[in-house]
């Protein structure tokens, strides 16, 4: 390149010696110097991370979550210090007269955008202040807090969520709070906070000794709370400043409160109203903006500074600092990158680790992956849900119709409706009704995506509205494994429904009968213990049909259930509670007293009940075993209703059908199956009158309802099997008229051994006084016998065949009075002789419309009776009498 090349370039030249062409020296200097910072500069742009002190310690390359914030240690160490000494926290109250300063305090975190006004203001007013934080909203935006002490304001602790009443919780569960919110405010730091900070809350000994032993030398009191909503104007603000005295301790709080309601034991006092739901708590009906918070602050900032008040950090007016002071060092941008990802999976975890338990907070699932469609419990109560918030009248109509019927239910709404329609969900929990999550995957969804669905609708609910929950359901559509998996993970309860009210063949229909008769059928006498019934409030055109729905649903399935007479009305009987009672979801959920495991864990379940623990009967004795073990009926031989047993087998085995006993005992037995509408009354009328009975289930349905079987069991009741598919062992042949086996025997085993596998899954694990209520009782359909057949019985290890001493035939009873006489003339003879040891055969079946009734009045006329009465009779349990050892063909047991 030439001389004049380089001129043309603007490059300053020179010719040095031999002609070579040479840049001029001072001004190839300055060139070469700029060269070389520019080249230092991209440098550390591309290769910062190798230049930049790493300063997260062991966090900047964060993989595993949930050992991010792990602080078992930190936790260990302070139960440590809590066994070796009784040291106390200090408390801060306010700082040293004679200064005009305050400490100002921010209790809580809001929106980043907020927290970033709020900063801003700080700095134009040149105001220190401190920021409490809590751990978990640390957490969910470390950016926030990084920005915070990026401008120089302190950081400290503020518990984990900033719950109010922490002096009402366990030291175990302080410790554990305060380590996991240090934790995590260290991990995002690099510095652990100084001082402790409780919202709302009696610094007592006992908490005060569990601030020790978690680090902190002094907790801190505020003594001024800037209230944001009566600073509406410069004069307000200046009142309140000049109601400050030197040293005072002025807090904002950003955060609302969290006020969760423990249930210690010997604490009920604390438990909510039986109609509120979880994480419930009074809001205002609206509640602030932004725009009122930034206001509020930067009017107070104007008054202190018109106050000639200085601020400085709370740990300023501490005796004696908890710990030498350090400069907050920020973590990295990948560790931030990393921590902001675990932030949703943190909430989950801590919040189930040390939330407190509500009146109606849901237990969490651990790890289960199924869609809750009926609540296994046996509780007289069920639930309605209800979704679709987009026709505001529609759901003011709904929320008057539950007032009227006094109904609490459980709405589940979306992510984008508690956005758009706040008001509306603060009216629902205003009414006392319960929130859930509705979630609405798309096709496709990942397990990640559906995971902060959940998590971002959870602590919108918390955050905006006060509420605590862990209910999830998915209104529509094939509910998916990834979604199942999601709600799992998270501790959630995913629910579903028993009946969906919600059909699109029925959006225009017009009268609620229409819909029943199609949602129900003529089959479905009544809904039951723990089913779900779904209602959407968005869907039919004509709005009015979801509120006439919920009515309907209400008396022809509900209130149908009760046993209702003009002699016994819950109305006017308080002793009446055979109504069932229709509360929210979680409500049913969380009452641990009637709730229990389908099917029972096979740990619980008695020896004798079980495969591997009980004695069989001898097959090969077959004959000696069948009349030691068989209670016939009369009338049942080899011309009717059995089949294999010749003249001389069948001298050998019992037709009375009477248990011996001199006792004055008789025996309530009813067989097969029915809904709640039929069986309900009569448990009501067996506990109404202190008597057991003893059921023989027909168990082919039994898996659709095993609320009924148990609540059957959990009063005491025996439970026997009645078979599974209700197949006669014989019957008589039209053709030949002879009685013929209708199944073979293995065909016999399978249907007896599912029915007690049935039987045994819900009521397994139910004892009474220290017994079992399932028992090894078989009644045969129709009472038709075989060989074969009760061959099979012992085969498929049931111990006693029980017929009865008389059939009531209540099924086929025309009235109450017919009924009870019948009943009367089964235990007492012609004499008016009481039948000792009779077994009276009833029904169950919802066609069995009498049977509650009349033996309501059997059994009131019976205690009317003086106890000399010679007629009066007891009612015992077949089970207490017909057991180990009890042989049917001899009289040996008559002194029982």
């Amino acid at each position: 390149m030439t001389s004049e090349s380089w001129k043309q370039k603007g490059i300053p030249t020179g010719v040095c010696k031999g002609g070579v062409i040479c840049l001029d020296n001072k001004k190839v200097m300055l060139a070469a110097g700029v060269l070389i910072i520019s080249i230092c500069l991209a440098g550390v742009f591309f290769f910062k991370d190798f230049f930049i002190k790493q300063t997260a310690g062991d966090y900047r390359n964060i993989t595993d979550l949930e050992s991010a914030y792990n602080a078992d240690a930190e936790i260990a160490q302070a139960r440590e210090r809590l066994k070796n000494s009784s040291e106390k926290a200090a408390v801060i109250t306010r700082g040293k007269g004679g200064q005009r300063s305050i400490a100002l305090t921010f209790d809580g975190l809001a929106d980043r955008a907020v927290v970033q006004q709020i900063l801003d203001l700080l700095k134009k007013y040149n105001v220190q202040a401190t920021f409490f934080v809590d751990g978990l909203q640390a957490a969910e935006d470390p950016q926030t807090v990084v920005n915070i002490a990026k401008e120089g304001h302190k950081i400290e602790n503020y518990t984990l969520q900033g719950m109010a009443k922490m002096d009402k919780l366990p030291v175990e569960r302080l410790v554990k709070d305060f380590s996991r919110a240090q934790k995590i405010i260290k991990v995002t730091t690099d510095r652990g906070p100084n001082l402790l900070k409780c919202n709302d809350t009696k610094y007592t000994a006992q908490l005060l000794q569990a601030a020790k032993a978690c680090g902190f030398q002094s907790v801190v009191q505020s003594d001024a709370m800037l209230n944001v909503k009566q600073i509406k104007a410069a004069q307000t603000a200046d009142g309140f400043v000049a109601g400050l005295k030197p040293g005072s301790i002025v807090s904002v709080k950003l955060k609302p409160n969290v006020e969760l309601i423990t249930n210690e034991a010997g604490k009920t006092d604390l438990r909510p109203a039986i109609d509120k739901q979880p994480g419930l708590k009074e809001l205002p009906p609206a509640e602030l903006s932004e725009k009122d918070v930034v206001e509020a602050v930067e009017k107070l900032l104007i008054a202190l500074k018109k106050a000639n008040y200085a601020t400085v950090y709370v740990e300023d007016f501490a005796k004696s600092s908890a710990a030498p002071p350090q400069t907050t060092r920020l973590i990295t941008r990948e560790a931030l990158s990393s921590l902001v990802n675990a932030a949703a999976f943190l909430r989950e975890q801590v919040t189930s680790l040390f939330t407190c338990r509500t009146a109606y907070a849901a237990e969490k699932a651990a790890n289960e992956t199924k869609e809750i469609k009926m609540i296994y419990t046996t509780e007289p109560a069920l639930a309605f849900t209800f979704g679709g918030l987009s026709n505001e009248a529609v759901v003011d109509d709904v929320l008057r119709k539950l007032q009227e019927l006094g109904i609490k239910g459980t709405f589940f709404v979306t992510e984008t409706e508690m956005q758009k329609y706040a008001k509306t969900v603060r009216k629902i929990i205003q009414n006392g009704h319960e929130i859930g999550i509705a979630i609405r995957p798309k096709e496709g969804e990942t397990f990640d995506e559906t995971c902060k669905i959940i998590t971002r609708s959870r602590i919108t609910l918390h955050d905006q509205f006060g509420v605590a929950t862990a209910l999830v359901k998915q209104p529509w559509g094939a509910v998916s494994d990834t979604t199942k998996e999601a709600a799992a993970v998270l501790g959630c309860k995913l629910i579903g429904q028993t009946v969906n009210v919600v059909q699109t063949k029925h959006k225009d229909y017009t009268a609620a009968d229409q819909v029943m008769s199609e949602i129900f059928g003529k089959s479905v006498f009544s809904l039951g213990r723990g089913q779900i019934v779904h209602f959407r409030m968005d869907f039919y055109t004509r709005g009015q049909l979801v509120v006439d729905l919920i009515e309907a649903v209400k008396r022809h399935k509900v209130d149908n259930i009760a046993y209702i007479t003009s002699f016994d009305n819950p109305r006017n009987n308080p002793d009446n509670d055979s109504q069932y009672v229709i509360k929210p979801v979680g409500a049913i959920l969380h009452n641990t007293k009637f709730t229990y495991h389908y099917p029972a864990d096979p740990r619980n379940i008695p020896p004798y009940l079980r495969d591997d623990g009980f004695v069989k009967v001898d097959v090969h004795k077959f004959l000696s075993e069948a009349s030691k073990r068989y209670i016939g009926q009369e009338g049942i031989d080899y011309e009717d209703r059995m089949v294999g047993f010749s003249k001389m087998d069948v001298r050998r085995l019992d037709k009375s059908g009477f248990v011996h006993t001199r006792d004055k005992v008789i025996f309530l037995t009813f067989d097969d199956w029915g809904t709640d509408a039929s069986i309900n009354k009569i448990l009501y009328v067996l506990k109404k009158h202190n008597a057991t009975a003893t059921f023989f289930i027909l168990t082919n349905n039994v898996q659709y309802n095993p609320n009924l079987l148990r609540a059957i069991a959990v009063q005491g009741h025996a439970i026997a099997s009645h078979s599974d598919k209700h197949q006669a062992m014989s019957v008589r042949d039209p053709k030949t008229d002879k009685q013929v086996q209708t199944q073979e025997k293995a065909e016999y085993i399978k249907d007896y051994s599912t029915a007690f596998q049935k039987l045994r899954d819900v009521t397994g694990d139910v004892t009474v006084d220290g017994k079992p209520v399932l028992t090894r009782f078989f009644r045969p359909p129709t009472l038709a016998l075989s060989r074969d057949g009760f061959e099979a019985l012992f085969e498929s290890d049931y111990e006693y065949l029980i017929s009865g001493s008389s059939s009531t035939y209540d099924y086929k009873a025309e009235n109450v009075t017919q009924l009870v006489r019948t009943m009367k003339d089964d235990i007492y003879d012609k004499k008016g002789e009481l039948k000792k040891g009779s077994i009276l055969i009833m029904h169950m079946a919802d066609g069995s419309v009498f049977t509650a009734m009349a033996l309501d009045i059997l059994l009131t006329a019976n205690e009317a009776k003086a106890d000399a009465d010679p007629s009066k009779f007891i009612v015992g349990r077949l089970p207490d009498y017909v057991k180990e050892g009890y042989v049917q063909m001899s009289r040996q047991h008559l002194g029982n």
